[in-house]
C-alpha cells in the first residue's frame, strides 16, 4: 500500500511539474509557440511513454499542417497529414469535427479507426494513439496526438493531462496571434505617420 501511494504521489508531482514547465514556457515566449510546443511534446514523451507526439493545426486555408513533432518518420507523416481537409478520415480532422478526445488503443485491429490514422501509423510504428482537440472560442483549430509503439489504452489521468496540455497550447497560440496582431498594427501606425 505504501509503495502504491508513493508511486501515485510521484506521478502526480511529475504531472504538476510538467504542467508548470509548460506554463513557464508560455510566460517567457509570448510571440512564439515553438518553445511551448516543444515543452508539451517532451512532457508527453516522458509522461506517457509516447514515441510519436505532435501538434497539428489548421492553416489559414483550413487545411491540416504538422506544427510540431517528435518521433520517427516525420517526412512520411507530413506527406499523409499536411494539406488534408478536415474530415473524419484523419484523427486530427475527426477530433476537430467532434471536439472530443479520440482514443485508439489498437490502431491495427481496432474498430472505427480512420484510414488516415492507419496510414500515418505505418511510417511511425504507432500501435496505439490518442487525439485531443485544441479548441479556441468554440472552434476546433487542431489537435495534439500521442502515439505509442505498444498496443494498450491511455489512462483517464493521461487523458486529463493531455486535455490540460491542449488548453495550454491554445493559450500559447492565442498569445502569439494577439502579440503579432499588435506588432502589425504598431508597424502600420508608424508607417502611416
Amino acid at each position: 500500500e505504501n509503495v502504491r501511494l508513493f508511486n501515485e504521489t510521484k506521478e502526480a508531482l511529475e504531472q504538476q511539474q510538467a504542467s508548470g514547465e509548460v506554463l513557464s514556457a508560455i510566460s517567457s515566449s509570448i510571440a512564439d509557440t515553438t518553445p511551448v510546443f516543444d515543452k508539451i511534446l517532451s512532457s508527453c514523451e516522458r509522461l506517457f511513454a509516447g514515441t510519436t507526439i505532435g501538434i497539428n493545426l489548421l492553416d489559414q486555408d483550413g487545411l491540416i499542417r504538422v506544427a510540431a513533432y517528435h518521433g520517427p518518420g516525420r517526412d512520411q507523416l507530413q506527406q499523409v497529414i499536411d494539406g488534408r481537409t478536415v474530415d473524419e478520415e484523419t484523427g486530427t480532422g475527426a477530433a476537430i469535427l467532434r471536439r472530443t478526445v479520440l482514443h485508439y488503443p489498437d490502431v491495427a485491429n481496432g474498430n472505427n479507426v480512420p484510414s488516415g490514422v492507419r496510414l500515418g501509423s505505418e511510417p511511425t510504428g504507432i500501435r496505439a494513439i490518442i487525439f485531443v482537440p485544441t479548441v479556441l472560442v468554440g472552434r476546433g483549430i487542431g489537435a495534439i496526438f500521442v502515439g505509442r509503439d505498444i498496443v494498450g489504452p491511455f489512462s483517464e489521468k493521461d487523458i486529463a493531462l493531455l486535455k490540460t496540455f491542449a488548453e495550454q497550447a491554445v493559450i500559447a497560440i492565442q498569445n502569439a496571434r494577439l502579440f503579432n496582431e499588435i506588432q502589425d498594427k504598431s508597424r502600420q501606425l508608424e508607417t502611416a505617420n
